[in-house]
């Protein structure tokens, strides 16, 4: 009886999810979202070099404490700037109590940023459906190092004064900026660099089961997006996508409400572009231009920049070998590795978004991270010019 039941509930659900995702209005339900965390960030527009318009909100410090340097919170791949404060307690919250200038960003792709002209007007209507926005498969990860990472930090000056930042960056969010350090003349304006789930070197690759399902999910993204399919299951879930969840979170670890926040409001079309740098990643476990002809691994000792990598004793797609390995081979005299799970006293070993999502990371993980930004600003954060 039991078991029917199951059966009955399951199929259920995965007819209303398929009713659910056939309907319009995409973009819509998350600009109505309750709580203006959840929704894209439109507060302010920076415009890139070539052509994008890139959402920002801001996080106003409670007391400003005119020694700290603003900081921006930078997302990852497939992902938009809600993926900081779809938690109660969020990181953005905790920095701004703590006198910091916070700025959450939504990258090219994702949130409400979105590209100038004529095509920026078509996708405005695709966005309300099912259906991908033309070019789209065209940006890769050199892009946001180009384009997206100068232009924020103009609006951030523009906003603050302050030439020069705390970045931030979850996942791709980070491998971005190692990128930016090594390659960029204006790597100077980072003062401090936090990389969680970051690393541009892959020990134990290949990757077998990540390089086909990434090759899996780019020829679905040539028929339809598979972010915007995917928000339905903020009511209701498709059996046996717990293998896949597990690249993201622990489940043990995230409360429901966030995982269901996830993707009603944070999960995003990757850009075959970008997914397409990283298949060089997943083979060979270093992280490549687009072009294939610069290896961002093997320059990272050129870093100067302090940094601090945070990891998770559960991460499956930035695991701790992975990330001791890229912080062994960074340059700067200033770093440190900060590791979470069970065998160092904490509550969980951390998955890869939990590092942000668990309900223990506002005790566990943020006051470290602040602590460790609190050490280098005001006259500790001199220029360090590339």
């Amino acid at each position: 009886m039991r078991q029917g039941w199951r059966s009955r509930r399951k199929a259920l659900g995965a007819f209303l999810w398929i009713v659910l995702a056939t309907l319009p209005g995409c973009a819509s339900m998350r600009n109505r979202a309750p709580a203006l965390d959840l929704r894209p960030c439109t507060e302010a527009f920076t415009t890139t070099d070539d052509g994008w318009k890139l959402g920002i909100r801001h996080y106003r410090a409670v007391r400003p404490d005119p020694d700290k340097l603003p900081v921006v919170l930078c997302h990852g791949l497939g992902l938009n700037g809600t993926f900081w404060t779809i938690t109660d307690d969020h990181l953005p919250q905790q920095l701004a109590l703590g006198g910091y200038e916070v700025f959450v960003v939504d990258l090219r792709g994702s949130g409400a940023s979105h590209r100038v002209g004529t095509i920026g007007q078509v996708n405005s209507i695709l966005r309300q459906t099912p259906f991908n926005e033309w070019d789209e498969s065209t940006w890769t990860m050199d892009d946001l190092v180009r384009f997206d990472v100068p232009a924020v930090l103009d609006h951030v000056r523009d906003v603050t004064g302050r030439d020069r930042v705390n970045w931030v960056g979850h996942s791709l969010g980070g491998m971005l900026m190692f990128a930016f350090l090594e390659t960029s003349p204006q790597a100077y304006r980072i003062a401090n660099f936090v990389g969680m789930g970051s690393t541009p070197i892959l020990e134990g690759a290949p990757k077998s089961k990540m390089l086909m399902a990434s090759r899996k999910l780019r020829s679905l993204l040539t028929l339809i997006s598979t972010g915007r399919i995917a928000r339905p299951m903020t009511v209701a879930r498709i059996p046996g996508l717990e293998a896949i969840d597990r690249f993201y979170y622990t489940a043990s670890n995230v409360d429901k409400r966030t995982i269901s926040r996830f993707y009603g409001y944070t999960l995003e079309n990757p850009g075959r572009g970008a997914m397409k740098q990283l298949d060089p990643y997943l083979e060979f476990g270093h992280m490549l231009s687009a072009d294939g002809t610069y290896d961002y691994a093997n320059h990272l000792g050129e870093i100067s920049t302090p940094t601090l990598l945070v990891a998770g004793e559960g991460d499956i797609m930035a695991d701790v070998p992975s990330m001791q390995a890229t912080f062994q081979a960074l340059g700067t005299k200033d770093k440190s590795l900060a590791l979470y799970g069970v065998g160092h006293g904490n509550a969980h070993d951390y998955g890869h978004c939990d590092l942000v999502w668990s309900r223990h990371a506002p005790r566990e993980i943020f006051p470290d991270i602040a602590r460790w930004l609190d050490g280098r600003q005001g006259p500790v954060a001199s220029p360090q010019r590339h």
